[in-house]
């Protein structure tokens, strides 16, 4: 006879998950229609059926150590089909936030980052540190002459001091993440008396690089039916960073290398390059907004945390195209306040990385890597979702009788 487990639900958890955004979640009745029409879902234990009767029962626990909330691409097909309204994808989106304030390190600046009312201190902080070097190097005000960045927030102590050290800050916090993340996938794997421990710097060597593949090609967001238009808006976003790294990685090689100081001229293949990603980066953004402010509910839930990554990519790439064109149209005073705000962007966008919902490339690669370890691979059925039912029709007499 089994053994029976008894379960405490942690009902501030649940609280929680309401208030990220996973509001609908006790309509849920568990009728398995998700997990059927996902795409993604791989054939044993399914998501996201599990996931919502675990959330229902406030085991948080299980729940933040579960990779199945990563595998999960909020493509909403799960949330179109769904019966009662319960809306898993975006309970899964709440889940996917909470687990990254639980793995991060240190938790308070999750908790800060997701938090509204702590918006201004989180981008006082980067302001505040860009203008205490910038007052050590007697630069707080404009340059008379050329316009030349880095007469305004010069090269020291600023980029050599600051942003090299928030690389490195980004660096060890996404490592802790990652290392949290992986040993919860490890102690809530039901495998994991038969396989024991896995090393992670060992295992990332050998399955990382499939997995990148599939990131840069964006395939699995191929596999959603709802909201396949998905796939160019974050194809886009992840080719506009590609492109930006690159590009920063040349003018960092020339500058220290070979002592080649920006800017570059107009006719530098650097130059295409870096012009071409922030293009293809505010593309993608705006692609995403306009997905978010439709009037469509397939869409999902866009919450505080949501609006807030993507409203810092877009205007991280509109302020560094605005900040070269007005360099070029010779316009001193407003070039030198958007290329202030650019790099207060900057900052943020990476100093806050394994806090905000850029964490998700992280996280979500671990998840794939893990899952292709234990063979849950994704995509292994395809559903025709015309032959299902409607959920309409389905809901439509419940909802009658409720309302009478």
């Amino acid at each position: 006879m089994p053994q029976a487990t008894l379960v405490e639900p942690d009902l501030q958890f649940i609280k929680e998950v309401k208030a990220c955004g996973g509001d609908t979640l006790k309509k849920c009745f568990q009728c398995a229609t998700c997990s059927v029409v996902c795409n993604l879902s791989p054939q044993e234990r399914p998501f996201p059926r599990k996931e919502m009767i675990w959330t229902q029962w406030g085991i948080k626990e299980r729940l933040v150590q579960d990779p199945d909330i990563w595998l999960c691409h909020h493509c909403n097909d799960c949330s179109k089909h769904c019966p009662r309204g319960a809306k898993p994808g975006d309970v899964l989106s709440a889940l996917r936030h909470m687990a990254i304030q639980n793995h991060a390190f240190p938790r308070f600046l999750a908790q800060m980052v997701g938090d509204p009312k702590f918006l201004p201190v989180v981008f006082a902080i980067p302001g505040i540190l860009l203008l205490l070097l910038m007052s050590a190097a007697g630069t707080l005000h404009i340059p008379e002459g050329e316009i030349l960045y880095r007469k305004f927030i010069p090269q020291w102590p600023v980029v050599d001091v600051l942003f090299p050290l928030t690389a490195i800050w980004a660096v060890i916090c996404s490592a802790i993440g990652v290392r949290r993340l992986w040993a919860g996938f490890q102690e809530g794997n039901p495998k994991r008396n038969v396989l024991g421990r896995i090393s992670l710097a060992g295992f990332l060597s050998l399955q990382v690089l499939p997995v990148l593949w599939i990131i840069l090609k964006h395939s699995k967001f191929k596999d959603c039916v709802v909201n396949r238009d998905r796939y160019l808006a974050h194809l886009n976003i992840l080719g506009g960073f590609i492109l930006l790294a690159l590009t920063t990685t040349c003018v960092a090689a020339g500058v220290y290398i070979f002592g080649q100081q920006t800017p570059y001229a107009l006719t530098n293949p650097i130059k295409w390059v870096g012009n071409l990603g922030a293009i293809i980066l505010i593309a993608g953004s705006m692609l995403a907004v306009s997905r978010r402010l439709s009037s469509n509910a397939d869409v999902g839930k866009a919450t505080y945390f949501d609006w807030l990554f993507l409203l810092v990519v877009l205007f991280t790439g509109i302020s560094g195209l605005l900040a070269e064109i007005l360099r070029i149209a010779k316009i001193p005073e407003p070039a030198y306040l958007v290329y202030f705000i650019h790099l207060t962007l900057v900052w943020f966008l990476f100093a806050y990385l394994p806090f905000s919902k850029f964490a998700h490339l992280l996280y979500r690669t671990t998840a794939l890597v893990y899952a292709r370890y234990m063979g849950r691979e994704l995509g292994e059925r395809k559903m025709n979702h015309a032959l299902l039912p409607q959920p309409n029709l389905i809901q439509s007499g419940r909802r009658e009788k409720t309302l009478a």
